[in-house]
């Protein structure tokens, strides 16, 4: 998004007035406004303002130019003797650019009189003096100004000014604010989300001393690499490897038969009805079925059992314990290999006092705090995986810690249950992680396999971590021979896709289909 905010004017159409809102990576994230701040922090380049715009506190010049502004033409500044820089050149443009901007804030403000008005207007000069006549305009990039944090309705009208001017403008806000969009009716300011958002605002510099400055030069071959990965991959349908490492799932559950489940099963997720992506959200068909019952001919099923089975990225159960939480105080983890065989690897402990300290890792509005739950003893498995995944897995829990997703289980969702979900997935076996760490989101959809031969029932950790692995997106199916009621105990059946086959048998253990025999061994028996 900003690889050319550095690079010469003629290099590039326009200058930059963008918001861009959330959080993807926070590690990014803090490399970017580190970086951005070292560019702007070196003398007359640019300017940076930290969750607000001081308020001009100059009585005589703001006095001054209110009696200035009794003998003008309101919305014609550009006829008029205005001169706020040291540069002619430079306060002909933003005579220019008041117009405009005053005439947008007329037009949503309504003043209450001129007066109220008039002094929204001296602001906008008096910000100008201060901030905008330090900035050097003769070098080969344009100046630039970096606003973080929540923003206010005359604050925005000055960033837009300086966009008028010619500045880059940046606007991070890690909210979903959305002040800006009932403001900027012609879209002016471009919006650009870079993940999921947050209620807390931490302070510009507690982002910036996190960051480490790269600072890089992109090269002729990199930016028509660039240009043509633009041209190739936007809005045509193709998608390349990775495209959305950065981005976000929203899964769809399909409404399917049996067929449908063999026919869309090794389909990559591009391919599957409802597809589509919006901006960095990809849209993901995905299974979340429970087979009841098997065939008149236990050989047929046991064939199903085995294509489900051979899907190139998938994990197989014949338990429904697939957490390590809520089995004991202390608990050693085993990790099952593809077959679900219980082949222990990489075993690790933890006691209720590392499960409950995942409670300072909450924030007040049930959001992570990601420096906080970084350092707690039972991340240590997570800090392997990709720093985007990562982000993805915490933005995915807390999608899960929503109230939004109080329909989904039969059971409240308090901080007891987060703390325990929070567990389950830092500690989760390797070949399940690693289902998560390898899904490319328009890609082959990872995928989870239960074969329950028994009357076990979920408990609510377990429910909870498969809850988890359907908001990130992986296909989950759950053969159960007999039918009984396991998963609709505590998951809303209303989200369960059923399927039912011809009938139900009980104590039915999983064998590989029988091989027809050739003609000679019949001969020859």
């Amino acid at each position: 998004m900003l690889e050319t905010l550095f690079d010469d004017s003629s290099m590039r159409e326009n200058n930059y007035f963008c918001q861009l809102i959330g959080i993807a990576n926070a590690s990014s994230y803090n490399d970017t406004l580190a970086l951005i701040h070292h560019k702007l922090s070196e003398p007359h380049k640019g300017i940076i303002f930290d969750r607000e715009i001081p308020k001009p506190n100059d009585r005589s010049l703001i006095d001054a130019i209110l009696n200035e502004l009794t003998r003008m033409r309101i919305g014609a500044f550009a006829n008029e003797d205005i001169n706020l820089t040291s540069s002619q050149t430079l306060n002909a443009k933003i005579r220019q650019a008041l117009d405009p901007v005053i005439a947008l804030a007329i037009q949503k403000e309504r003043f209450a009189n001129e007066t109220i008005r008039n002094n929204f207007i001296a602001k906008l000069m008096i910000w100008c003096n201060v901030y905008v006549d330090e900035l050097d305009f003769s070098g080969k990039e344009p100046p630039k100004c970096l606003f973080y944090g929540s923003i206010k309705k005359h604050e925005f009208y000055f960033l837009m000014l300086l966009a008028h001017i010619g500045i880059d403008v940046l606007y991070f806000n890690p909210t979903g604010d959305t002040l800006i969009d009932t403001l900027d009716e012609n879209n002016l300011c471009q919006k650009v989300i870079l993940g999921p958002t947050t209620q807390q605002i931490l302070p510009l510099m507690e982002h910036v001393e996190k960051g480490v400055v790269v600072e890089k030069v992109t090269t002729f071959a990199r930016k028509a690499t660039n240009e043509l990965e633009q041209t190739l991959y936007n809005d045509t349908g193709i998608y390349k490897p990775w495209q959305f490492s950065d981005g976000t799932t929203r899964p769809i559950i399909m409404d399917s038969v049996i067929e449908d489940t063999l026919t869309y099963w090794n389909e990559p997720a591009r391919l599957r009805p409802g597809f589509k992506t919006s901006q960095k959200t990809v849209y993901t068909p995905i299974f979340f079925s429970k087979i009841s019952g098997v065939y008149n001919d236990h050989n047929e099923y046991f064939s199903l059992v085995d294509k489900l089975k051979s899907a190139n990225k998938c994990v197989f159960y014949e338990t429904t314990q697939l957490t390590s939480v809520g089995y004991g105080q202390t608990r050693s983890i085993q990790y099952h290999n593809m077959q679900g065989q219980g082949i222990p690897q990489n075993t690790a402990q933890y006691n209720q006092q590392d499960l409950y300290s995942l409670a300072f890792c909450l924030n007040p509005d049930k959001t992570i705090n990601r420096t906080t739950v970084k350092e707690h003893v039972l991340y240590k498995k997570l800090l392997t995986l990709r720093g985007e995944i990562q982000e993805f897995i915490l933005a995915k829990l807390e999608e899960v810690f929503s109230p939004s997703n109080t329909a989904f289980f039969n059971f409240p969702i308090t901080d007891k249950e987060r703390l325990r979900l929070m567990a389950a997935i830092f500690t989760a076996e390797d070949s399940l992680l690693n289902l998560i760490d390898g899904y490319d989101f328009t890609a082959d959809v990872p995928k989870v396999i239960l074969y329950l031969n028994s009357r076990d029932t979920f408990n609510t950790d377990d429910a909870m971590l498969l809850g988890l692995l359907r908001t990130i997106g992986l296909d989950i199916v759950i053969l159960s021979p007999n039918g009984a009621n396991n998963i609709e105990l505590v998951i809303s059946d209303k989200f369960i896709n059923q399927i039912k086959l011809e009938e139900f048998v009980y104590d039915l253990p999983l064998k590989a289909p029988a091989k027809k025999g050739s003609f000679f061994s019949k001969l020859f028996r």
